[in-house]
């Protein structure tokens, strides 16, 4: 269908040409851009006319790293978005939610933040037995990087005494050794998969995953980065791609070993699902890999006592989740969970480059983005690194000078109020530092995560600019973007994460036809109400999606 839109503000996000008067597609291709007679001219006669009637026109939102397959696999994720108070209100709710399904086998809920409950931490086995006795339950943070299961879910895993802790990750444990239920990082990642395994549904997957892509296109989003599918979701990724109201890029995880030839096709082939690369995690989420010289741990040490007074047991479960700080031969002090140390992570990354497959690094702290960047050292081809959340300048300009791809979460700052601002970082660390990236000449894309984020573009926009969190409070405010750089990173710096640079994430000739209508022009509007602007059209490859 050919179309012409006019009637409005048009943001290109192209530098060459920020602005334009009119913008023509026809078959999911932009095939002219400039003022209206030039582009009515190029679009011939009879192409529709869409009006913007003075609402805004951009390049579809791009979120570069998005979990869909795990949003499809479940029926109950972000159950707990009305995030109860305490453990009690949260094991009534467990069972309110165990007497409404009616199923037999296991039960998966998503989306406890510990953080905000008063006991701040998750329930153990025998709490969730009080709510749930009577099938296996496995219980998710927002994260993923922890969960717990009820007696019966242990004991159909097999978990007891003599299980392992896996590397990069660790099964809590009584004073008797005994599993408690609570699965740190790798062990909640590997039961996970055991559990989502045993509820597989092709066609139940497939109807959630469109379902969600509709969301998603309702929020102006046109692709996503999905950065953690199984070998299975090739398969099903096939079957859904259809029906997709999005362009989903595949990041693959578990595919055996990497680096072994036997590594199944990842790539069947669809226009709507096309292969990106493959994920690797170099350290933990919430227990990321902190890297501290002695007087910064000092600095940190000494903040202890204030924040205690602030914020009581809150704080105290929050500085014991990266465990013991542990000198290491270099003279500075880690904590956190390692998945991959150096010499397994620079294997596994030229494992992927071989295959020809884009690698992704999940490293959070700044201990983990320093093997990082020692892995891809030397390497000639594109590498992204996801979240890049405690950095400092001299390691922002390491990440620039390596010419990584940077994937960030601006929304975390309005999601993760608490943690962000319980317990500051010392100098010269900084908690999602996006203007020290940009300043030090990185490419940085902003995602949301989802579902451990928000999922919505501007929410993260209107974080980026604004630094503020849920709770009112400011988070290293002199690293805000400004409306544009924060626009930027959700369209055009997010195409370059999915390695489409000028393909998607700008309005030019031979682009893609994905767009978003917004109500008012994010540019001209106050930050602090960027949030509350409505996507009123979103189109696909030229197809209206929402």
């Amino acid at each position: 269908m050919r179309m012409v839109f006019s009637g409005g503000t048009i943001r290109t996000m192209d530098p060459r040409q920020p602005v334009a008067e009119a913008v023509a597609i026809d078959e999911g291709t932009i095939t002219a851009i400039g003022d209206l007679p030039t582009v009515r001219a190029a679009a011939g006669p009879g192409a529709q006319r869409h009006d913007l009637a003075g609402r805004t026109l951009l390049p579809g939102f791009i979120d570069p790293h998005h979990h869909l397959y795990l949003v499809a696999s479940d029926r109950y994720t972000r159950t707990f978005d009305e995030h109860p108070a305490t453990l009690r209100e949260l094991l009534d709710r467990i069972a309110a939610a165990a007497h409404a399904d009616s199923g037999t086998g296991w039960l998966r809920l998503h989306g406890v933040r510990p953080l905000h409950l008063a006991e701040g931490r998750l329930p153990t086995a025998t709490e969730l037995d009080a709510a749930c006795p009577d099938r296996p339950l496995h219980l998710f943070s927002v994260s993923y990087h922890e969960s717990t299961l009820n007696s019966a879910g242990l004991a159909a895993l097999g978990y007891g005494t003599a299980t392992p802790d896996p590397g990069g990750g660790h099964l809590e444990r009584d004073r008797r050794g005994r599993p408690t239920g609570v699965l740190i990082e790798q062990a909640s990642f590997i039961a996970e998969s055991l559990t989502r395994r045993a509820t597989a549904s092709d066609d139940a997957w497939v109807q959630r995953a469109t379902a969600h892509s509709r969301l998603l296109a309702r929020h102006g989003i046109t692709r996503v980065g999905d950065l953690a599918v199984p070998p299975e979701g090739v398969a099903r990724y096939a079957a859904a791609a259809p029906d997709l109201a999005v362009t989903v890029h595949r990041w693959h995880v578990g595919a055996g070993e990497i680096g072994d030839p036997t590594v199944p096709d990842l790539d069947p082939g669809h226009p709507r699902t096309p292969l990106g690369g493959f994920k690797l995690l170099v350290d933990g989420g919430e227990r990321c890999d902190l890297c501290l010289t002695g007087t910064q741990l000092l600095r940190s040490t000494a903040g202890m006592p204030r924040a205690l007074l602030r914020h009581g047991r809150r704080a105290l479960a929050l500085s014991r989740r990266g465990g013991t700080p542990t000198r290491q031969p270099d003279g500075r002090w880690h904590n956190g969970l390692r998945v991959l140390d150096r010499d397994r992570l620079t294997t596994a990354v030229r494992a992927a480059v071989s295959h020809g497959l884009t690698p992704a690094l999940h490293a959070v702290g700044n201990g983990a983005l320093a093997d990082a960047l020692a892995a891809v050292d030397g390497l000639d081809v594109p590498v992204r690194i996801e979240h890049a959340m405690v950095c400092d300048p001299a390691t922002a300009r390491r990440l620039a000078d390596a010419g990584v791809r940077v994937v960030a979460q601006p929304s975390f700052l309005y999601d993760l109020g608490a943690e962000l601002t319980m317990l500051p970082l010392p100098a010269p660390l900084k908690l999602i530092p996006l203007r020290t990236l940009l300043d030090a000449g990185a490419s940085v894309a902003a995602s949301s995560d989802y579902p451990a984020g928000t999922l919505s573009p501007l929410v993260g926009v209107q974080a980026a600019v604004t630094r503020r969190v849920a709770g009112g409070g400011l988070v290293h405010p002199e690293e805000g973007l400004t409306i544009e750089q924060a626009l930027a990173a959700y369209t055009r710096e997010a195409a370059v994460a999915l390695g489409v640079a000028g393909q998607a994430g700008v309005l030019r000739t031979g682009a893609a036809a994905d767009l978003v209508e917004l109500d008012r022009d994010p540019v001209r509007s106050e930050p602090e109400s960027i949030a509350g602007i409505q996507v009123t059209g979103t189109w696909c490859a030229g197809h209206r999606t929402a």
